[in-house]
């Protein structure tokens, strides 16, 4: 079991930083060691009469498995009484209203609209509103989020509001105001997202779908920003293994670039239609990388309802399965985008594959986990969606493939660190199956090259066009 004195120097900074602040944002990379951290804070305030609970709302998964793993992992935390909110509403309710016999609730961010309408009903010198801890701010970015609106509403009842992420800003500086009104209670930029926008941001379409912070403004915001942060330079992180990305690069087949290309030109086509505006372009853009043309990459296309399945061509199950042959064993986690790629993975190696995605329950899921850890699963599969976020998962192996790249630049770099973290002793390698020609590259530009999603879709129709002319 690990001691305090194990914590590194950093940490302890981290620490203190919350000790000292009521209002605070942990900016600190994958794999820092954050839940730790904050749960130090919370152990030492409690200890001396500072605070009586604390209230931690996280991704579901990590909410279930990791808070309380790192709880029972540290000699300083195990004295903590802990309850995770789960079951139906009924059984949650009940475990909320005896917070006061424990020191910690855990709550999924999913249930955050039902726990706010609960708060809205206890009184206000309750030990739950002591201090709030929000684990991966960055899921409440959207300022139309019901579960961010929820949260701002009562946010200013908590005494303590601190919050964690290591992508503060995984599109733009706009993905700051939301956490920040909550963590602050609209002290830092006032509760308008809207006003907030005008003020710092210009257009650069007639409908509002882009916007460019204005000259000068963003030292401003992140300035602000900063006031209320505690980060960690690069030099304070520990040395990890080397990672290396592999493209993977594989060629539709005939009959399937055919209809690729029926698919796509019928797209674009929409896409320069006189009728639509150019400013139209990047919605309809972000429609095209996650829809019918990303499914056909992927071997398959969905019929009407996505009930029905046809097969387009079975190049990745054939790279896939080659690819794990050439293993002889070594573990993979493989990392999926569709339900018809969970489907192929099950064909590949079995129906009772082991995954992290849609229908796996908390105590499957953590099985699964610990299987993996141990060295017990030559593959596990994961979705981005449902193992992206907190989840250790670097003691089972150092090799991760992708079925196809992803579109959101945040769950690409959040899933690879699952594996390239501290603890990891090897050399990390990340395999990611690419069709060339596809939409998979217009994803790739957009998550390695980090490129935003306009110039990605710019750099993309131009790869496309010197393709078609050659």
């Amino acid at each position: 079991m690990r001691k305090k004195s194990d914590l590194r120097g950093y940490q302890h900074r981290v620490v203190d930083h919350l000790y000292e602040n009521d209002t605070a944002m942990a900016v600190l990379k994958m794999g820092a060691g954050k839940t730790a951290s904050v749960l130090t804070a919370i152990a030492d305030l409690i200890h001396d009469h500072q605070i009586r609970h604390a209230l931690i709302i996280a991704p579901k998964r990590v909410a279930h498995m990791v808070w309380p793993q790192e709880i029972g992992a540290w000699e300083h935390l195990k004295h903590l009484k802990y309850a995770v909110l789960d079951g139906g509403p009924l059984e949650r309710e009940r475990k909320l209203q005896d917070a006061s016999v424990r020191q910690v609730t855990i709550i999924g961010i999913d249930n955050v609209q039902w726990l706010c309408g609960l708060l809205d009903r206890m009184q206000g010198d309750h030990p739950i509103f002591d201090c709030l801890v929000i684990d991966e701010t960055s899921k409440l970015k959207d300022p139309k989020s019901k579960r961010g609106k929820a949260l701002a509403r009562i946010a200013g009842r908590f005494r303590n509001r601190w919050g964690m992420t290591g992508t503060p800003t995984p599109n733009s500086l706009l993905d700051l105001f939301t956490p920040m009104k909550i963590l602050t209670d609209g002290r830092l930029w006032g509760k308008s997202f809207y006003k907030w926008q005008r003020e710092h941001f210009y257009p650069l379409d007639r409908k509002g779908y882009r916007w460019r912070v204005l000259p000068g403004h963003d030292v401003g915001i992140q300035d602000d920003a900063a006031s209320v942060s505690i980060a960690l330079g690069e030099n304070e992180m520990p040395d990890l293994p080397g990672l290396n990305i592999l493209i993977e690069e594989i060629t539709l087949p005939g009959p399937a670039r055919a209809t690729y290309n029926a698919m796509e030109t019928k797209l674009f086509a929409r896409l320069f239609d006189k009728k639509v505006a150019p400013e139209d372009i990047l919605a309809a853009s972000a429609a095209v990388a996650t829809g019918k043309c990303a499914q056909i990459a992927n071997g398959f296309l969905y019929g009407d309802g996505n009930t029905d399945v046809h097969k387009i061509h079975d190049e990745k199950e054939l790279w896939l399965q080659e690819f794990v042959d050439d293993l002889d064993g070594e573990p993979v986690i493989i990392v999926y985008e569709y339900k018809e790629d969970l489907e192929m993975l099950r064909r590949l190696f079995g129906q009772d594959l082991p995954y992290l995605g849609a229908g796996v329950n908390d105590k499957a899921a953590q099985q699964f986990v610990d299987a993996w850890n141990a060295g017990k699963l030559p593959v596990f599969a994961l979705h981005p969606a449902s193992g992206g976020h907190g989840l250790n998962l670097q003691a089972g192996g150092s090799r991760m493939a992708w079925v196809a790249p992803t579109w959101s630049a945040e769950l690409w770099d959040q899933t690879i660190a699952r594996i390239h973290r501290p603890g990891q002793v090897a050399h990390v390698m990340v395999h990611v199956c690419s069709a060339i020609g596809t939409v998979d590259e217009l994803k790739r530009l957009r998550v390695i090259q980090k490129l935003s999603a306009q110039a990605a879709f710019e750099a993309y129709l131009a790869a496309s066009k010197a393709a078609n002319a050659a």
